[in-house]
């Protein structure tokens, strides 16, 4: 009998192998064995994950976000010794922030290798800092300007036997290992010395942790009543929450309407399953921990109507994903509003939304490991992910700073539709419309251009930005340019006018110089107009990549997928390639996208078929401007899902596809099933549905 499935909701991400026989559950059914290098989102589709750029050289170092407004936010770089600080300029490029002399800023730190167990809140121009297991004072890191920073220890205004101190040589004091803001004041926990004490400021009076019997005095409470554990960890939202080993405390003053005061809290253990050190984090209300073993994701939210807190565990069906622990998190606050964990050596992408019961999980990996990450906002709104990689580089052992790049929205077709004036002859309609159909082609190369799959990554443009001149004379082809001065080394180079609605084209090969501004050039494709300000110049050696000398890369150029090359003395030559002239190029390491399916079947008038024998003989992809691609029901034996030869212009790249694609393929009989769809070229590939058509054989 021939059956077809069809999957439109990748909703569950990764799911553990024991479920594999829950074959009723959602979860099973929305779910991949394998999600590794896609991510999900809330609408239930996958798309394979974009590349990380190369930025720079900043060894054993973590990461952290200091962000002053949405305006100007910074990259806090810990090394060993000292923090580097990085901004965005003008033009919204991340570069190292200078001081008045036009050095790079750094300021000296106390922490040396324990750079990655710092906890840290902040209220506008002041960040502070405490370190995880109270080894070192409370410091704050204060911005006195857009290039002026200072780090100092906290200076407590303080009593009590219990207090906290800045003074290291007082014994019978300790140093906070958590802080969080909570109704107006800075809440600190887990003194080395009281790890039962929870210590409020003074209202608005961040520093000031005098205790007294006002209102708005500070308080010091010993929560050993409620939890014998040591408090380590605290966020505030409805109350102030504390992670210990032993569970979270909701600490208010009596519910979640009254505030603490100096006379009037109550703790209580709302949670009985023990947090780890991550930080946590909040998104849409609810706040995310981390279990005492890393290993599992609680949401934990306050219910209105039973008017208590309670948690869920967001790990139960996808617990294996999180092997070697989780780290840190951190939002990203985007179109896709991902949460990212770090988790061992890799990354972890979670979608999630409790109102569309949306729960995925897949893995990024890398040629190297994740050391660490961080989000910072971007002057635009939008958050930068960072990570800390570790390569191994030509036998050397490198960290580099790169930064995820953004998805590509592509234009729709729709957008280049001309009118049609009424009266125009069948033989004009089909001219306009081939010319739509070819401004769009050309508009969607142009996006193409902007596509980075490739980690470690660096890009090359050739475009000037200098006014080109097409000109006809004396039977001669000429191009005449400011600024830019031609070469000798420039003939048979190809020029490309670019393209910003998708109507200006035009293609030519230099073939003599006549000036440093003038050439005698090849006509391949007359332009549409003869005056331009945007060029591309093409390039067959591409420089700049010591930090991958020795590596095999791959080379997108013109936004189509070359090949593999390796990079000799800092730089890549294409020269030798069977391809077309190249005006700009991502290069970098490749990665692989990697969906695995549960084993295949469905329910038929109350009998399963899930452990019927049967064969895949065909697989639907509805697709949203994908290239490249590969699907099958096992690893060895993969059929292409683009065959690279669409209708298109000259010099324009294979076209993405929009569109439901079917492959048709032999396979063998066999009782548990599964599909793989694999993508390995360094292309956008973005699947909304997976439609596998089978044949299986009843049981006798």
């Amino acid at each position: 009998m021939r059956t077809s499935i069809p999957k439109n909701n990748f909703s569950s991400g990764q799911t553990d192998r024991d479920i594999k026989g829950r074959f009723d559950l959602p979860l099973y059914q929305n779910g991949h064995e394998i999600s590794r290098n896609f991510f999900h989102t809330i609408k239930g589709d996958c798309y394979y994950r974009t590349g990380f750029e190369f930025l720079d050289e900043i060894g054993y170092a973590a990461l952290y976000e200091f962000k002053f407004s949405q305006e100007q936010a910074y990259l806090l770089i810990f090394r060993t010794e000292y923090i580097e600080f990085w901004s965005y300029n003008e033009n919204n490029e991340l570069v190292r922030v200078l001081d008045d002399e036009g050095e790079p800023l750094t300021l000296i730190h106390p922490y040396g290798t324990e750079i990655f167990n710092l906890s840290m809140t902040q209220n506008c121009d002041v960040l502070y800092i405490t370190h995880t297991e109270g080894h070192y004072p409370e410091y704050q890191l204060k911005r006195t300007a857009s290039n002026k920073f200072e780090l100092n220890t906290t200076k407590y205004t303080n009593s009590g036997d219990a207090s906290l101190s800045s003074n290291s040589e007082t014994e019978n004091h300790g140093y906070p290992c958590s802080c969080a803001f909570y109704e107006n004041r800075l809440n600190r926990c887990s003194s080395s010395k009281y790890p039962t004490y929870l210590y409020g400021s003074k209202g608005g009076d961040y520093n000031n942790i005098t205790v007294g019997t006002g209102t708005n005095d500070g308080y010091q409470f010993d929560l050993a009543e409620a939890n014998s554990k040591a408090l380590w960890l605290m966020s505030g939202v409805n109350s102030l929450l504390v992670g210990t080993a032993e569970g979270i405390l909701t600490v208010n003053g009596g519910s979640v309407s009254s505030a603490i005061t100096p006379v009037d809290i109550t703790a209580k253990l709302s949670c009985r399953d023990g947090v780890s050190k991550v930080r946590p984090i909040h998104k849409d209300n609810y706040v995310f921990f981390v279990s005492s073993n890393k290993r599992k994701l609680y949401m934990f939210e306050y219910d209105v109507l039973l008017e208590q807190f309670k948690s869920t565990d967001l790990s139960k069906g996808n617990y294996e994903i999180t092997k070697g622990g989780i780290k840190k998190l951190a939002n990203k606050f985007d179109r896709f509003g991902l949460i990212f964990a770090l988790c061992g050596t890799k990354l972890l992408s979670i979608c999630f939304s409790n109102d569309e019961a949306v729960n995925a999980q897949s893995e990024f990996i890398t040629k190297g490991e994740f050391i660490d990450f961080c989000t910072v906002t971007r002057p635009d709104g939008d958050y930068d992910l960072f990570a800390n990689i570790k390569r191994e580089i030509n036998g050397i052992t490198r960290y580099y700073l790169e930064r995820l790049t953004e998805s590509v929205e592509f234009s729709r077709f729709e957008d280049f539709v001309s009118e049609i004036p009424e009266n125009t002859n069948a033989k004009d309609i089909l001219e306009i419309k081939k010319q739509d159909k070819y401004a769009y082609y050309r508009k969607i190369a142009e996006e193409l251009r902007e596509c980075n799959y490739l980690d470690c990554s660096m890009k090359y443009s050739g475009l000037k930005n200098c006014q080109l001149e097409f000109k006809e004379v004396d039977e001669k082809n000429i191009i005449e340019v400011q600024e830019y001065q031609f070469t000798e080394a420039d003939i048979g180079k190809r020029i490309w006018i670019k393209t910003v609605t998708g109507r200006e084209y035009g293609i030519f090969d230099i073939e003599k110089i006549i000036n440093e501004n003038s050439v005698i050039v090849k006509c391949l494709l007359k332009p549409s107009v003869n005056i331009v300000d945007e060029w591309y110049l093409s390039a067959t050696h591409f420089a700049g990549l010591e930090h991958l000398e020795g590596e095999t890369v791959a080379v997108v150029g013109n936004g189509g997928y070359i090949g593999d090359f390796v990079v000799k003395d800092g730089q890549v030559d294409i020269s030798s390639a069977n391809v077309n002239k190249v005006g700009s190029a991502i290069i970098g390491l490749k990665y692989k996208g990697i969906l695995k399916s549960p084993n295949l079947g469905l329910q038929l008038q109350g009998t399963q078929t899930f452990t019927n024998m049967k064969n895949i003989y065909k697989m639907g992809l509805m697709l949203s401007y994908s290239a490249g691609g590969k699907v099958g029901s096992n690893m060895y034996d993969l059929s292409d899902v683009q065959d690279f030869n669409p209708e298109g212009l000259f010099d324009v790249p294979p076209l993405p596809m929009d569109e439901y694609k079917e492959i048709e393929y032999s396979d063998d009989y066999e009782k548990e099933k599964h599909y793989y769809i694999i993508q390995d070229s360094p292309l956008p590939f973005h699947i909304t549905a997976i439609i596998p058509h089978y044949k299986h054989v009843s049981r006798t």
